[in-house]
């Protein structure tokens, strides 16, 4: 079964994609068939990252019909274990596609013959992000320490978490009418409550709230805090958490921690990933221990014991911030 591994972030600039693209050669290296997926539709550069050119057909080709199947679009990067489906933004209006084509598309990525796929999403809360984030219980984040970055983080698992909790209901039902009313008709300058909003709706709607309810419990974002320098900056991965958990009563799994490292930046420019040309630097070793956290999750909402149900300690946190700036 494959496993899809959609990757995000509240804005840009966080190193989203330095992360999917050493988090994908890690997975190769491990023996795992991994193929990577330039999903940011409108800005696709994610080959560069891998020094490949922008000659191949890619997700536009796709949309617009012009390849039949995924399949016709995988590249081979060079990197045993990794194959590479580019996004080409060449197409105007890719960015803007319909939901019976993120259908098809999904289906298509459930289809493929490999052990994980992995999605790089252009930042934001788009809605195509945000369906595509949604594809797994178990989607990956990534922020930085600093506050505007955890806020945007914040904001980001709040809109997937409204936009979760609605799919669970069936195209211009009742209760889907009943949520976007209740999101309308919030008062203006305040913050719209998604605990309020699951209470009301499950009130309104006692009959048809119960599955949305066990789907909700499943979904269990995954965050990496990139470009941690002290540890004070593992305080701000701890406020995600609880913000998470308070605001929206949503259980997140912390699974990374990863270090600032200037050769990240120079490594992009080269066009040569650092998990190729430092595989011993702090940075990469941080990105194999995200790596075996995510493995071990095995996607399974049940599974999760040496997380203690999910969540990492304060302990742990502080363990993993010693590793780091020591």
């Amino acid at each position: 079964m494959v496993n899809i591994l959609p990757i995000a972030s509240g804005k840009g600039g966080v190193g989203k994609s330095s992360t999917a693209v050493n988090l994908a050669i890690t997975l190769a290296q491990k023996g795992k068939r991994v193929i990577l997926c330039d999903f940011d539709f409108g800005g696709a550069n994610l080959h560069t990252l891998l020094g490949l050119k922008n000659n191949h057909a890619g997700m536009g080709n796709f949309i617009y019909k012009q390849a039949a199947e995924l399949t016709e679009l995988l590249q081979e990067t060079g990197i045993e274990n990794l194959k590479f489906i580019a996004g080409d933004c060449l197409y105007p209006g890719t960015a803007n596609m319909d939901a019976s084509t993120k259908r098809k598309i999904i289906r298509k990525l459930n289809s493929l013959d490999t052990d994980y796929v992995i999605l790089d999403l252009g930042a934001g809360t788009t809605y195509n992000t945000l369906d595509f984030y949604l594809t797994t219980y178990n989607s990956i984040l990534v922020t930085t320490p600093e506050i505007t970055s955890v806020l945007n983080a914040y904001s980001f698992l709040k809109a997937a978490s409204f936009r979760f909790f609605m799919q669970q209901f069936k195209a211009r039902s009742e209760e889907r009418l009943f949520i976007n009313d209740y999101i309308k008709n919030s008062t203006s300058g305040t913050e719209t409550s998604f605990i309020d909003l699951i209470e009301k709706t499950s009130q309104t709607f006692t009959q048809t709230t119960a599955e949305p309810l066990s789907e909700l419990a499943k979904y269990r974002p995954q965050v990496i805090v990139n470009m941690g320098e002290t540890a004070q900056d593992l305080d701000m991965a701890k406020r995600l958490r609880s913000l998470v958990q308070n605001k929206l009563g949503i259980k997140m799994d912390f699974v990374g921690f990863l270090p600032k490292d200037e050769r990240v930046s120079y490594a992009v420019a080269l066009r040569k990933p650092l998990a190729l040309t430092d595989p011993q630097c702090k940075f990469v070793k941080a990105i194999e221990t995200a790596a075996g956290r995510i493995l071990q999750h095995s996607y399974e909402y049940n599974e999760m014991e040496m997380f203690d149900n999910g969540n990492f300690s304060d302990e742990d946190l502080n363990n993993l911030s010693a590793e780091f700036t020591e």
